[in-house]
């Protein structure tokens, strides 16, 4: 009686081997053959976590995920820092529009 047992041990215990094995393959097909590319910016100075977040049209939790920080980790001027997929493709820091002084024509 006890070789019946045994012999269907053995049964289940090739079935699950072979789901496992099928599982893991299934799983390696998945993954993907090339890596995203990874898209970054140079931090300037005076910049924060908050402002490249908005500079970029993303959210801080985002671009902190990115570059597996968290708001405490500091960030320096000439720093480079990925950002998130959803991140916009623009240039980190639109140009900044000084006002020039502008000179008026005396009217008499």
């Amino acid at each position: 009686m006890k070789r019946p047992r045994l012999a269907h041990i053995v049964a289940i215990a090739a079935v699950v081997t072979s789901c496992a094995f099928v599982t893991q393959n299934a799983w390696a097909k998945e993954a993907p053959t090339k890596a995203a590319p990874t898209r970054s910016c140079v931090v300037h100075a005076g910049d924060g976590w908050s402002q490249l977040a908005k500079a970029h049209g993303t959210t801080m939790q985002h671009l902190l995920a990115a570059n597996h920080a968290t708001t405490t980790t500091p960030v320096k001027a000439g720093q480079r820092i990925h950002l998130p997929a959803d991140a916009r493709d623009d240039h980190a820091h639109p140009a900044t529009t000084h006002a020039t002084p502008t000179k008026h024509a005396a009217t008499h």
